[in-house]
């Protein structure tokens, strides 16, 4: 188990939110319904905490996928996973399981915050149906981001280690089986 240099676990996870690009992206969602929300709604602590937390899913996440890749290859050390397995000392085989309960509970969070907490702040500012609906549809474009940056992950090879460098296209046409033959054999 190699130990470098990396940030403790909560340092590394508040620096994380700025570097993902989190805010870039769910801004839109806070644009779409800029004249329907108003502005102070977004700036209380349930509405920057949903933002946050789910930040940290989406920031996690991409570093769960992205261990092998920028870690092992690359020597990257600013990794969420890298972050526990330092702080802990522990491998990442250790480091992942906690990661994950991390996120799990960074999503639950979201969920208490959007199912308890969003309805008693409307209550409390007095928003319309019609802030309250727009409101309803930010946190579903919230969900749908963190579950699209699941997807991306998932589906998408930019953290295929097997694959780190392109591979030139293999000859084809008359007189190229030997080179198969070849290529496959090892030599």
């Amino acid at each position: 188990m190699c130990r470098r240099a990396s940030p403790d676990p909560v340092d590394y996870i508040e620096m994380r939110r700025y570097t993902f690009g989190s805010d870039m992206t769910m801004s839109l969602s806070r644009i779409g319904h800029a004249h329907e929300i108003p502005e102070h709604v977004f700036e209380t602590r349930t509405l920057r905490e949903i933002g946050v937390s789910a930040m940290d899913v989406g920031c996690l996440l991409n570093d769960c996928f992205s261990y092998q890749k920028e870690i092992e290859y690359e020597g990257e050390l600013n990794n969420g996973v890298l972050a526990v397995e330092n702080f802990f000392g522990c491998g990442r085989d250790e480091a992942l399981p906690i990661v994950n309960d991390l996120i799990t509970s960074r999503r639950r969070e979201f969920e208490h915050l959007a199912s308890a907490e969003l309805p008693a702040l409307c209550d409390e500012l007095g928003l319309d149906a019609t802030a309250r609906t727009a409101l309803a549809d930010h946190v579903e474009e919230l969900r749908d981001w963190m579950a699209g940056i699941l997807t991306w992950h998932r589906e998408s090879d930019r953290y295929d280690a097997r694959e780190t460098i392109p591979r030139p296209p293999e000859p084809t046409g008359l007189g190229m089986s030997a080179f198969h033959l070849f290529t496959r054999s090892g030599r």
